[in-house]
């Protein structure tokens, strides 16, 4: 992004604002490109569990996304990084542990949610993430545009809290395990949202990592619950949700991350509206007025959240 300064032009060399925005806009585009596979995810995941154990659910998703994610990796070596500063040992282990928790964490968790509660309430769940970035970072950046931005966060929480109590209203089932499975799902996305940002190994070993180790905890899963191997046309939805949702998706997001230094995390509040809405148009069960009355104010924290980060400039949008 540095190279190609062919012009000695006085109005270039003074234009670090240009490729702040320029850099923004190409973070909020690859961003969206993340959410974009994230909102097929969760229909794309209950579908397969309807004739699929979890185990095997689970096996699928991280091998098509390890080996999607192998494929860009190498594609993407030659034009590593050359003298600048090379990885130490730590930014390796930092990685490793980052790609660990953030995509093999929350991706098993959230799909144990998926197979062990209603998939609207666990989808809204696993997907209400942003909403715990933003409680972090007003603890470490106490600025009036974070301050506003938890405020609207609670306006989230309370929205997530009436489209589950909702969704109980017309499902009632589920075990309560789904749930804290979904919510253990939210913290590790939380995670991995404010640390990918940071991280200088590169987003795709970071997920490799996490991949690698998601590919043992699906085979031991696999093993526990004596899964049922054979194929059926739901494999390749699977095979859709690891090189779709997991692998594009989470490089995408990592992308955007890293090019806005993890402010870019208030877009994330775009995923479970947009999930909801393509379940919903699958024809999902959402229930009762308390849930659609959680649905919109989850939809106005989303667009306050993002005047906000405008207006005050806390998130480079």
């Amino acid at each position: 992004m540095e190279s190609l300064d062919v012009s000695s032009a006085p109005q270039d060399t003074g234009s670090p604002g240009k490729q702040r925005n320029s850099r923004a806009n190409a973070g909020i585009l690859l961003a969206f490109g993340g959410i974009g596979f994230w909102s097929t995810n969760a229909l794309a995941g209950s579908t397969a569990l309807q004739s699929l154990d979890i185990g095997i659910v689970l096996v699928l998703q991280f091998c098509s996304a390890t080996a999607a994610l192998a494929v860009i990796h190498l594609l993407r070596a030659p034009r590593g990084r050359t003298a600048a500063e090379p990885l130490t040992r730590r930014d390796y282990w930092t990685g490793a542990f980052v790609g660990i928790i953030g995509f093999a964490g929350t991706q098993t968790t959230q799909y144990l949610g998926f197979a062990y509660a209603p998939i609207v309430e666990s989808n809204i769940i696993a997907y209400g993430w942003p909403m715990f970035a933003a409680v972090w970072l007003v603890l470490v950046t106490r600025t009036r545009g974070t301050l506003t931005g938890f405020a609207l966060s609670v306006l989230g929480f309370l929205g997530v809290a009436l489209m589950t109590v909702g969704q109980n209203e017309s499902s009632g089932t589920g075990s309560g395990w789904g749930y804290a499975a979904a919510l253990a799902s939210a913290f590790c996305m939380a995670f991995y949202t404010l640390a990918a940002g940071r991280v200088r190994a590169s987003a795709s070993y970071v997920m490799l990592c996490g991949g690698g180790v998601g590919i043992v905890i699906a085979f031991a899963i696999a093993l526990l619950s004596d899964t049922d191997w054979n194929p059926s046309t739901a494999w390749a939805a699977m095979a859709y949700v690891g090189i779709g949702p997991c692998a594009a998706g989470f490089l995408l997001w990592s992308l955007g991350m890293s090019r806005s230094r993890g402010r870019l995390a208030p877009l994330g509040y775009a995923t479970p509206v947009l999930s909801t809405l393509v379940l919903l148009a699958a024809g999902r069960s959402f229930g009762g007025p308390a849930a659609f009355l959680g649905a919109v104010l989850v939809l106005l924290c989303t667009v306050g959240v993002l005047i906000n980060d405008r207006v005050n400039g806390e998130g480079g949008l």
